[in-house]
């Protein structure tokens, strides 16, 4: 088998290739490598706007969404501010606090492996500057409904900037959230983070982008990089979205997948929270360490969390297949 897994279930990517349409694009780009790209991104900034239905002025693009994460840790925060998570949570976001020399102050996810809404809010104190909520959630992909959500930014006090990772939004087509404008007009300190690295496929690509006000993209975009996004990003960007479709019916698939498997752990005794992600939490801390081992055994890659669960991506059916065969022996 080699060094690499067979089966590889521990980044949350995307098991399908991205639709004919963007290889396609990308091979077409490969003439224009002589080239740079635009100094500043507008035509991708453009071309998101008008998919979002919000001006230009409300989106920055970046190198995935970690990039943009990066350029607003930079934009809002001094050494010493309070960054407020969850967790566990996006490992990301502890890197940004160090690199920014911030306070990560991390609230414990609820028992059943939710955001502890009531405990972020109540965390916030005259230090803090942003508070950061995964939506659905990353490790476990709980889902927050948007009455939850708005109860939470009632509390949060209008100097801290609430960033709202939707990495995995996509996985939850029954979210009853309000369009990104209508929620960008009701809370000008939100931040809407999202990426093309899931749902479409493009993860090596890193296109990233953040839905926020006009003065807060200003304030992102002061510490972007020009040249820094490329025409290959550009081009499947656009790509992509013309082939929203199979984009969905892919989605549709692997939601359909993510189900099958948290039903076939829960008659195998584990404890699995209701996911709306690409990616199943199996939270029972105690058979983390037998469950890796037969895993690995079986040349199936996981995200363990010791102590505390495992993070399993939702892979094709044979990927899926492979999990279940190994953990229905421990």
């Amino acid at each position: 088998m080699g060094d690499r897994p067979e089966y590889r279930l521990a980044h949350n990517e995307n098991p399908h290739a991205p639709a004919e349409e963007v290889a396609a694009a990308l091979h077409a780009t490969i003439t224009e490598v002589n080239r740079y790209p635009e100094f500043r991104p507008e035509r991708l900034t453009g071309l998101l706007a008008e998919w979002q239905d919000v001006p230009p002025a409300s989106v920055a693009v970046g190198q995935g969404a970690g990039g943009v994460a990066h350029d607003l840790f930079r934009a809002l925060l001094r050494p010493g501010d309070n960054v407020v998570s969850t967790a566990p949570g996006f490992d990301l976001y502890p890197m940004l606090c160090a690199m920014t020399d911030t306070n990560a102050v991390t609230v414990p996810m609820d028992a059943g492996g939710h955001n502890d809404l009531t405990a972020l809010a109540e965390s916030i104190d005259d230090r803090t500057r942003l508070v950061i909520v995964c939506n659905p959630h990353n490790p476990t992909g709980t889902l927050a409904d948007w009455a939850r959500l708005t109860a939470f930014f009632e509390r949060v006090p209008v100097h801290v900037t609430i960033l709202l990772d939707e990495a995995y939004i996509d996985f939850a087509p029954d979210f009853d959230g309000p369009s990104a404008r209508d929620r960008l007009s009701a809370w000008p300190n939100l931040v809407i983070l999202r990426t093309f690295s899931k749902s479409h496929a493009l993860a090596a690509l890193r296109v990233g982008y953040a839905l926020a006000s006009a003065a807060l993209v200003e304030r992102i975009r002061r510490h972007q990089l020009p040249f820094g996004m490329n025409q290959f990003q550009l081009d499947a960007v656009r790509a992509a979205l013309g082939a929203e479709h199979e984009t969905r019916e892919r989605i549709a698939d692997l939601v359909n997948q993510r189900d099958r498997v948290r039903t076939e752990l829960l008659r195998l005794g584990w404890t699995v929270p209701d996911s709306r992600a690409n990616f199943l939490w199996l939270a029972d801390a105690e058979r983390v360490e037998p469950a890796v081992a037969a895993l690995t055994r079986a040349g199936v890659a996981v995200r363990p969390y010791p102590g505390r669960g495992i993070r399993l991506t939702v892979g094709r059916k044979q990927d899926n297949d492979a999990v279940l065969a190994a953990l229905s022996e421990v």
